[in-house]
């Protein structure tokens, strides 16, 4: 089957322009170009070519394509022919990998991107709950904000505090994440809260989060003090906090295969929202993967 292809600085691509505008605004602004590829008039889905950092799952400047499908209500066989063709543009422009990240239940599209040499590289699930309660924590622990000269060395924290994590996509980020250059640093820093957090003097934990949106985006003990509640009271600082800058509710990301967070996080009233696989085509595979 063939798809129609568009490229980004086609005069055409205005025809569906304001279709693809929410997945486009994020993206265009760091430099990548696009194709769009449709059965006839129909959107279908969308590859971005660019370099990381995006998702820091290898160095900065490292070649990518990151794609997804706009609508999986086409039949199977025009989903596998937008697979051929992001890998076979994978391929033609020699990118070092191309992801997609797609919600769990759609197993005729990974089996078929499993066929043509994509791998799952993370199952994670999305867990949410409501902020319609006061939220009140104990003073055992003592947060203390990270100073933008501390990056690097809560960087290492993270590194150390989130062992055990099973999730194959966070050891990666975590990998290229204290080489980027500091303007990078800088944006980074910017668009979080994050917090080392004491017993006492000793620091027994990190977070990070963003108050704008009710997300935790990382929270780590250090295994030498875990099973002794500090996860939970750490949690209960962040939906205090996301509960007095007025969100309604909190979201978190958890691999599926950690079931030991999820009945923590299923005990503090988080509820599964939605499951998203991550898959991923390497030019050069890694066993380790």
């Amino acid at each position: 089957m063939v798809l129609r292809c568009i490229a980004h600085d086609d005069p055409e691509i205005k025809v569906v322009k304001d279709r693809i505008s929410q997945y486009t605004k994020m993206l265009e602004p760091r430099g990548f170009t696009y194709q769009v590829y449709l059965k006839e008039s129909d959107l279908v889905g969308i590859a971005f070519i660019g370099q990381e950092p995006l998702q820091l799952f290898k160095p900065i400047g490292t070649p990518l394509i990151r794609f997804g499908i706009l609508d999986y209500d086409h039949p199977g066989e025009v989903l596998h022919a937008f697979a051929d063709e992001v890998r076979n543009l994978a391929q033609a422009r020699e990118v070092d990998f191309a992801y997609l990240n797609l919600p769990a239940g759609h197993e005729t599209v990974t089996k078929y991107l499993e066929q043509i040499g994509f791998q799952e590289l993370a199952n994670r699930l999305n867990m949410t709950r409501s902020l319609d309660e006061v939220f009140e924590v104990s003073d055992k622990l003592r947060y203390e904000r990270v100073k933008r000269e501390e990056l690097p060395q809560f960087g290492e924290c993270i590194k150390k505090f989130m062992i055990g994590s099973q999730d194959a996509v966070l050891d990666m980020i975590l990998e290229n994440l204290l080489n980027l250059p500091e303007a990078f640093l800088d944006q980074w820093y910017m668009s979080i809260q994050p917090y080392f957090v004491y017993y006492g003097d000793e620091m027994v934990g990190i977070l990070d989060l963003d108050p704008s949106s009710g997300e935790i985006s990382n929270i780590g003990v250090e295994p030498s003090h875990r099973g002794k509640g500090f996860g939970t009271e750490m949690i209960r600082f962040c939906l205090k906090l996301f509960k007095e800058a007025g969100m309604k509710k909190a979201g978190l990301g958890v691999n599926v295969t950690n079931k030991l967070a999820i009945h923590v996080y299923e005990k503090l009233g988080f509820s599964v929202d939605e499951q998203i696989q991550t898959y991923i085509w390497w030019k050069n595979p890694e066993p380790s993967r």
